[in-house]
C-alpha cells in the first residue's frame, strides 16, 4: 500500500464532512438512549468504512487518476460538494428542515461516490452505497419522528 498526496487530501475531505455533524452533535441535538436499528447500524457501518476507505487505498496499490479530466473532476466536484455542504450546514444550524437534512444526507454519499468511481476505489463504492442505504433511512426516520 502506497500513501500520496491524494491521501492526504481524502483526510481533508474527511474532516470536513465530519467537523459540522461532531459541532451539530454538539450542540443542537438531544441524544436519546435507543436501541439500535437496523438502518441505523447500516448507516454507521457504511460511515466508518467508506471513512477508512477514503484514507487507505484497502484493495487497491495507491490511489490515482485514469486521465487529467478525471482528476478536474475529482477537486472541482469534490470542491463543490463541500462548499454546498458546509453552507447548507450554515443554514441547518439556523433552521433545521427535512429538505436541508436530506440535502446534507445525499451531498454525504455524493463525495464517498464520486471519490471511489474517479479513484476506481470499488471498495469505497460499495460501503457508500451501504451507508446511502442506511443514512437516508435514517434521516427519513428521524424527521418522521420529529
Amino acid at each position: 500500500m502506497v500513501l500520496n498526496l491524494i491521501n492526504f487530501i481524502q483526510v481533508a475531505i474527511v474532516w470536513i464532512l465530519i467537523i459540522p455533524e461532531l459541532l451539530f452533535a454538539i450542540h443542537k441535538e438531544k441524544r436519546e438512549n435507543k436501541k439500535p436499528d437496523a438502518a441505523s447500524v447500516t448507516e454507521q457501518f457504511g460511515r466508518y468504512a467508506s471513512m477508512l476507505l477514503m484514507v487507505l487505498p484497502l484493495g487497491i496499490w495507491e490511489f490515482g487518476f485514469a486521465s487529467s479530466e478525471e482528476m478536474i473532476i475529482y477537486f472541482a466536484g469534490n470542491g463543490i460538494l463541500l462548499a454546498v455542504y458546509i453552507l447548507l450546514w450554515v443554514l441547518f444550524f439556523k433552521k433545521q428542515s427535512f429538505g436541508k437534512a436530506m440535502a446534507l444526507a445525499i451531498i454525504n454519499i455524493a463525495v464517498f461516490l464520486l471519490c471511489g468511481i474517479l479513484l476506481r476505489h470499488w471498495f469505497l463504492v460499495v460501503f457508500a452505497v451501504i451507508f446511502a442505504i442506511g443514512h437516508i433511512a435514517v434521516t427519513v426516520k428521524k424527521f418522521k419522528e420529529a
